[in-house]
């Protein structure tokens, strides 16, 4: 029977200072051997990861708290008009939670284990994207890598789009990679096309997606060698990707007379990683964001306040793109009047784009990390480091490799124009393992062949580039984690589920935890003084109340809540101005109508009708 045997593949290491190759050299083998071998990896590597991400799901997340796509799919499949937060959110994302609640109703932890499965489904795409292009060994490395990344199975845990968008993008670099340069058109067109599809779901899921079509067209153009057939297949991939895209920008043309090409919080977004306050990993809000949010009872409720901040800001009734281009201007603007802020803050994304701290925007998500971070798991850090080592060491392979540079530059790219989060740059991850199997085992071949001087110079600089990017934002890394822990693990997750659970003593106690961490934040001194005014002790809320007012003079919450207590006190006196001081403010409460409309029917005295 016929021999098979896969050769050195030899790959330049110039850019150390000396030759030498990488030699990724396997055993012999009859194809009937490959085939199962072949077979049993897959195998492995899918019931491996499988088995792994079951595992913290069951050992390592609390029950499903945030809950924006199912709110909101819920009411949609109720027949309720849900309006402009239609555009806020992945479209694809969306019907698929609209499809879960219509055959399962509520129970969206089916909805959990398909994002898991999706999840081990990926490992395999991964090892088949690295054997195809450097061989199976780095492969199967890479797929042990992503699986035991275990951030990424918290992220695909949480009711977000990511892990459709990392499925697409993975599958459409597989159907890329499979189509040969020596084919003609008709024999692959379905597979052009497909990758166009691809494209057109990974955009309708993430906006950004998009951005994979010039690439791909790219790489069409550099695969074939006929012009003409070429331009015949990167047509099909045009078309491919409207075919997708358009019946979302129809929808939002005809329900809002507005060109919107999938979402319209493009200007937030870039807001949030280039406006006054961001620091590129800790985004910059609008004043009181945070109190403004709580008093809705719409899940991320921010995209809705950024439009209405627009239409104020302007005195127009702006459309959702006109308030997205209205961000937009903003931001650069103040990029424009502070340009080196503006370099240094891009600069500091770079460096946490490729850093060990995973900043999670989801309060669940962040729990959760501290706990996997106790578990013998990769961090992305480390990921990363060997990952730009084989960045570099692969040069030698750039063509055929070219797909894998492009979509972590993609995300890169993402991550500078925007913020830098966890789940944002978790797209890049599955191309990155793969660079980081091929550092990997370049040091294995070194080491087994002894070529000790060229393993310690290439294991010096994975630990160089690991220490040099995240030792010099160590101290920028500890403020955000500590604010993490005092608002999402005390605050979020603490006082103001405890509350509303009635449980307003061991409330107070996480109130106080987030107040000895930072010392400034208002809501907590709102959720101490409703606690103490539940529990009759009126002098600690009154005092609380009136911090709420000194932190955050411009939100209602604090006078609202003050008056609230003067009027439980029997001093309507004190109460209606502060009511009318929190009414000014925003009009819209209708506690603070309902309440201001009983003193003023109650006959107080006149003078303080109109408040100070």
């Amino acid at each position: 029977m016929e021999k098979v045997f896969y050769p050195r593949r030899p790959t330049s290491l110039a850019f150390l200072g000396f030759p030498c190759t990488i030699s990724f050299k396997m055993a012999h083998e009859t194809p009937s051997q490959h085939l199962r071998n072949r077979r049993l990896s897959l195998l492995i590597i899918f019931f491996s990861a499988l088995s792994l991400k079951l595992l913290i799901f069951f050992l390592a997340t609390d029950p499903i708290i945030f809950s924006k796509y199912p709110y909101f799919a819920e009411h949609i499949s109720k027949g309720i008009d849900i309006g402009e937060r239609i555009l806020d959110i992945s479209p694809l994302y969306l019907y698929v939670n609209i499809l879960i609640y219509k055959i399962y109703g509520k129970n969206w932890e089916v909805l959990t284990v398909l994002q898991i499965f999706m999840g081990s489904l990926n490992c395999l795409l991964i090892y088949l994207i690295g054997e195809k292009i450097f061989g199976r060994l780095v492969g199967l490395v890479a797929a042990f890598i992503l699986l035991l990344y275990g951030n990424l199975t918290l992220v695909e845990l949480v009711l977000e789009p990511e892990s459709f968008v990392l499925f697409f993008n993975s599958f459409l670099v597989l159907i890329l990679i499979q189509n040969p340069a020596e084919s003609n058109l008709g024999q692959n067109s379905w597979r052009w096309s497909l990758a166009g599809v691809v494209i057109g779901l990974s955009t309708i899921t993430k906006p950004n997606g998009l951005l994979l079509l010039p690439v791909a067209l790219v790489w069409v153009w550099q695969k074939h060698p006929s012009p003409g057939q070429a331009i015949k297949a990167m047509l099909l991939l045009i078309v491919g990707t409207i075919l997708l895209i358009s019946p979302i920008t129809i929808r939002n043309y005809t329900k809002f007379q507005d060109f919107i090409l999938v979402t319209a919080d493009s200007g937030k977004v870039f807001f949030h990683g280039n406006g006054p306050g961001s620091t590129g990993m800790e985004r910059a809000d609008l004043p009181d964001q945070g109190f403004a949010e709580e008093s809705q009872s719409e899940p991320d409720y921010a995209h809705a306040l950024f439009r209405k901040t627009a239409r104020a800001l302007t005195g127009r009734p702006l459309k959702p793109s006109e308030c997205a281009r209205f961000w937009f201007r903003y931001t650069l603007d103040y990029m424009r009047a502070h340009p080196f802020s503006a370099f240094i803050t891009d600069l500091k994304k770079f460096f946490y784009f490729w850093g060990n701290y995973e900043v999670h925007d989801i309060d669940t998500a962040y729990k959760n990390y501290r706990t996997l971070q106790t578990w013998p798991l990769l961090p992305f850090g480390i990921m990363s480091a060997l990952g730009l080592v084989g960045l570099g060491l692969a040069l030698r392979k750039f063509r055929p490799a070219f797909l894998l540079y492009a979509m972590i530059l993609i995300y890169l790219f993402s991550a500078l124009l925007f913020f830098v989060a966890s789940r944002y740059r978790l797209p890049a991850a599955p191309f990155l393992s793969i660079f980081a199997a091929y550092t990997v085992i370049y040091l294995y071949t070194q080491l087994r062949e002894s070529r000790l001087r060229k393993y310690m110079v290439c294991a010096g600089l994975v630990v160089g580039l690991f220490a040099g990017i995240n030792l010099p934002l160590r101290n920028e890394v500890e403020t955000l984690d500590r604010w993490q822990r005092a608002t999402r693990i005390h605050y979020s997750l603490g006082g103001n589920l405890l509350f509303k659970k009635g449980l307003y003593r061991e409330a107070i106690q996480e109130f106080a935890k987030v107040i000895e961490l930072e010392p400034n934040f208002a809501p907590a001194y709102n959720g101490l003084g409703r606690s103490y005014a539940i529990l009759n002790d009126f002098d600690r809320a009154e005092k609380n109340f009136r911090k709420v007012i000194e932190l955050s003079p411009g939100i209602d919450q604090g006078y609202l809540n003050l008056g609230l207590l003067y009027e439980l006190k029997g001093e309507p006196s004190k109460a209606l101005p502060l009511l009318e001081k929190a009414f000014s403010l925003n009009p819209e409460n209708l506690k603070t109508k309902e309440h201001l409309q009983k003193l003023k029917a109650g006959g107080e005295n006149p003078s303080l009708l109109h408040g100070p």
